[in-house]
């Protein structure tokens, strides 16, 4: 037996609770059933995630642009007006110099292009979508917990293969770490240190991405079919399409943003001209469809299809005591028998409790 496990049994001998404090003994008995939809939660982060994003579009558009454009005051050549690589765009911007964020922001000048996160990259975006960002972190990391349970449960019942339920468990601690750390674009700032900013958000992209990949392996290994979709030889092959899209554009972004990181400095061809924008932007773009917009759709069809994960709470009784304050053990004392000896607190009464009936399982999902 353990340290702990003898510190518990010696600790818990010597806990009890009164008899006369019983208010309902025949509830006793009852649990706490709780239906889950995991994919619900997973709906919810990521409609939390374009939440937070559509803020901080809003207040980089209408409190931090004018501030940015008007330059620093009174001859200001701090914070973002430092003038870092300000020849690294057209026209140049000099220390002190207001600058446009949508074009001449520090992201532009250090990977020749700007992305989602410049929204937020400056006061008082930074600070507000900070506060904002929670909603979609928390969501977020309940979802992978409920999911990890999931796993598990499916694994036992043998609906999931025992590689699937590996390949999960490994990757759940990096998809925690990487999305509690993404937390650093707000912490390192990107006029101070693009490197260290960059790596907040690319940690969520790995978290994303992995939860796309295990998402898309899940339906192709617990054999879900979808009779619209051309029952499992459709499901099946509309999957592998999702997943080979992943594993094309993924890496590609990944080592675009790990360039940055590593490297300090943007990819030679993310720079070559497609269309009227960079590849940079079109790769960026095309990741984002893939690893946030088809996911939610991919949420909300498992979410109202797939079953709940049922969740029984409960808690064993502890040994009660009796009025003279001699502990005694539960077995010995019927759950639904009422104490019969007078209560010193004479304004307590033990109400008559109606038969228990059987319990009604819930048809609805909490999330």
């Amino acid at each position: 037996m353990s340290c702990c496990s003898k510190i518990r049994e010696g600790l818990s001998s010597k806990f009890s609770r009164s008899r006369q404090t019983r208010r309902t003994p025949s509830n006793e008995s009852e649990v706490l059933n709780l239906n889950v939809s995991v994919e619900s939660i997973r709906v919810v982060f990521i409609v939390n995630f374009f939440i937070m994003v559509f803020c901080a579009i809003v207040l980089n558009t209408y409190l931090v642009k004018p501030i940015l454009l008007e330059g620093g005051k009174d001859g200001n050549m701090c914070g973002p007006f430092n003038g870092f690589m300000g020849d690294k765009v057209d026209p140049p911007v000099g220390p002190g110099d207001g600058f446009d964020i949508a074009t001449q922001n520090h992201l532009v000048r250090t990977a020749g292009y700007t992305n989602i996160c410049a929204n937020w990259d400056y006061s008082p975006s930074r600070e507000i979508t900070a506060m904002i960002y929670p909603i979609f972190e928390y969501a977020l990391l309940i979802y992978l917990c409920f999911d990890l349970l999931q796993t598990h449960i499916y694994f036992k019942k043998g609906w999931v293969s025992k590689c699937y339920y590996r390949v999960f468990t490994f990757m759940f601690v990096p998809m925690i770490i990487g999305c509690s750390w993404f937390r650093m674009i707000f912490v390192v700032i990107a006029y101070q240190n693009v490197q260290g900013h960059t790596a907040g958000f690319f940690g969520l992209q790995l978290t994303l991405v992995m939860i796309a990949l295990i998402n898309t392996y899940f339906i192709i290994d617990s054999k879900a079919e979808y009779a619209f979709l051309g029952g499992r030889k459709g499901t099946l092959y509309i999957a592998r399409i999702y997943l080979s899209c992943i594993l094309i554009i993924s890496p590609l972004k990944l080592f675009l943003s790990g360039h940055i990181v590593f490297r300090n400095e943007p990819v030679g061809w993310s720079l070559n001209k497609v269309g009227g924008s960079v590849a940079g932007v079109v790769v960026d773009n095309i990741w984002f469809v893939f690893n946030a917009v088809l996911p939610l759709a991919v949420a909300l069809l498992r979410a109202f299809s797939e079953p709940c994960l049922n969740i029984v709470v409960d808690v064993p009784p502890s040994n009660w005591s009796s009025k003279d304050g001699v502990a005694e053990k539960t077995e010995g004392y019927p759950l639904c028998e009422v104490p019969t000896e007078d209560v010193d607190n004479k304004d307590m009464e033990v109400d008559a409790v109606e038969p228990l009936v059987d319990a009604v399982e819930p048809e609805d999902c909490y999330y």
